[in-house]
């Protein structure tokens, strides 16, 4: 006769589950404009220039193991990211999060990500 699957059972498998695809998000907020570059924007009409939207720049390290490759990401990677894919020194409309997610003891990533309008101030 076969023994029916126990609540205990039920229990550890769930755990175990859950366990095995964690990972975490967090919005660190919304900026009307972020840079990390010298700009001056005294004599720039930021409402008026050409931008490129919806712009994502991302700073990403592995982690394999419990090692992480590449050292720490830094929002300040991601930002530069998103101002050399957008060609420009300035992130209009920006939001910023950071996220993680983790197999324990296999693979995972964290990383930082900034989304918003990039726009070039300068001339050259």
């Amino acid at each position: 006769m076969k023994r029916p699957i126990t609540r205990g059972i039920w229990v550890s498998a769930c755990a175990i589950a859950l366990l095995i695809g964690s990972g975490c998000a967090v919005h660190h907020g919304d900026f009307t404009v972020v840079s990390n570059k010298l700009v001056d924007v005294s004599k720039f009409e930021l409402g008026k220039a050409d931008r490129a939207k919806g712009i994502v720049g991302e700073d990403i390290v592995h982690i394999v193991v419990l090692f992480q490759i590449g050292g720490i990401p830094t929002v300040e990677a991601a930002i530069d990211d998103a101002l050399e894919k957008g060609n420009g020194d300035v992130i209009t409309d920006a939001s910023i999060d950071s996220w993680f997610w983790y197999i324990p003891y296999i693979y995972g990533q964290t990383g930082w990500r900034v989304k918003g309008d990039v726009v070039k101030t300068r001339k050259n």
